[in-house]
């Protein structure tokens, strides 16, 4: 059975590593960490703009390379399912994923952006809050690979309803409170079964874990407490990035 891949474009900061362990509590259905294979796509594409490539143009032989890009990374994955995590909405890697899947299906994991920003805050603990908010929220570079990584997802995710492509949206602080409910729906929107146990474990595929602290799991799924956002960001953050948000804030 060839595997069917789906995708997931969530604010940084807003739950997926979370979602992807719960996810990956089904055996046939398995959420990678965060892609390389926009960056893959992008780069197999650019070949077609070299010299070497205008003098010699077989075109059908890369493009059998770039139509199987998902085959072959997952090849050994032993699931069915793949949700695919990455910056997928963006016009450039929209355009070129619909080259190879027609009707891609997303999965939005939406955080309220100050929410997201004051999470990167209170992890990270960076001397010059506001400079570290900045960058994070670097939208003049949002195609180039140094942009702003909140910039980027939140450019993806608002061309992915901008294009009407086939989404369902989850809210952060919706999934903390009931997470049974959150994967009820993506069962739904998938079409594929999926169950829900009560253990937490630490994200891991293929015997292989993230090693940063960045994304380490807490046992118990809790939501920061409230007031998180006044504690953790200046006033001139709050100020200048408060209206940014493109969905619901729930």
């Amino acid at each position: 059975m060839k595997k069917k891949i789906y995708f997931l474009s969530g604010l940084p900061r807003a739950g997926n590593t979370l979602f992807s362990s719960l996810i990956n509590q089904n055996k046939n259905i398995k959420v990678g960490a965060n892609t390389v294979l926009t960056d893959a796509i992008f780069g197999l594409n650019i070949i077609k703009d070299y010299d070497i490539f205008h003098n010699f143009p077989d075109h059908e032989s890369l493009d059998n390379i770039i139509n199987n890009v998902f085959l072959n990374y997952y090849k050994n994955w032993n699931c069915d399912y793949i949700i695919d995590r990455g910056p997928w909405g963006t016009p450039t890697n929209l355009m070129l994923l619909k080259k190879i899947i027609k009707k891609p299906k997303f999965i939005i994991l939406y955080r309220p952006v100050l929410e997201c920003l004051a999470s990167f805050i209170k992890i990270e603990k960076p001397i010059d809050v506001e400079e570290r908010c900045h960058v994070l929220m670097n939208f003049e570079n949002a195609s180039k690979p140094s942009s702003g990584m909140l910039a980027k997802y939140l450019w993806s995710i608002k061309n992915i309803i901008k294009e009407n492509e086939d989404h369902l949206i989850i809210n952060y602080n919706e999934f903390i409170k009931n997470p049974k409910k959150t994967i009820s729906d993506v069962s739904k929107f998938i079409g594929v079964p999926l169950k829900l146990n009560n253990k937490i474990e630490q994200f891991k595929i293929n015997n292989i874990s993230y090693q940063d602290n960045i994304h380490k799991i807490r046992t118990r799924i809790t939501a920061g407490p409230l007031g998180e956002i006044e504690k953790y960001l200046p006033n001139k953050i709050i100020e200048t990035y408060s209206n940014l948000d493109i969905v619901n804030k729930g």
